[in-house]
């Protein structure tokens, strides 16, 4: 009787299949980064299992309304932050450096403001300290921000192409480094669906 069941159940895993041998490839991947806070090391989560965005809404800065899908077909890095966060403040040069030296059809980099005072208080820090190349976004309460597993701020998340995401990295970086230009280039040779 128990080498009929034990028979049985191996005819079933047989007809089954295999176990997935390759969970490996779906684990999370930790890509460090040159750290915005006294020269450590920064890890980016690179997602092992890639989703798909929330079709929550933010508003750009003509006061068009918007999801992330709508930014679909380009490789995003998306910031999220406030003028109240220090880190996020010494960031955003970083991040508008980048934008100058990398931003083209392929890859943008896009600032989402969490801030309760507005695009129009975001946009006077953003002119105060001389970002010139970042577009930006309004995330009015932080409901886009929540949705995508920010837990503070700064929180960078990297979107693919297909509209799918990367991977996150909650804290500041050095964004326009070579260790940040190695990991775009990751991103833009990812060719998952």
């Amino acid at each position: 009787m128990v080498v009929a069941f034990v028979a049985a159940l191996l005819g079933a895993i047989y007809i089954i299949g295999p176990a997935d041998t390759d969970l490996d490839a779906k684990k999370d991947e930790f890509f460090p980064l040159d750290s915005g806070l006294k020269n450590g090391t920064a890890l980016f989560t690179i997602y092992g299992v890639q989703t798909d965005l929330p079709a929550t809404e933010i508003t750009d800065e003509a006061g068009k309304i918007l999801t992330l899908g709508d930014l679909k077909g380009q490789n995003l890095l998306i910031n999220f932050w406030a003028t109240w966060c220090v880190p996020c403040r010494e960031e955003m040069p970083e991040l508008d450096a980048l934008q100058a030296a990398r931003g083209n059809e392929d890859f943008k980099v896009i600032a989402i403001s969490v801030d309760r005072g507005g695009l129009e208080t975001s946009r006077a820090f953003l002119d105060e300290i001389g970002v010139q190349h970042l577009d930006l976004y309004y995330d009015e309460k932080g409901t886009l921000a929540r949705k995508m597993k920010t837990i503070g701020y700064p929180t960078t998340i990297l979107i693919t192409k297909a509209g799918k995401q990367f991977g996150i990295l909650t804290g500041p970086a050095h964004w326009n480094s070579a260790k940040a230009h190695a990991l775009i280039d990751r991103l833009i040779a990812n060719k998952s669906e």
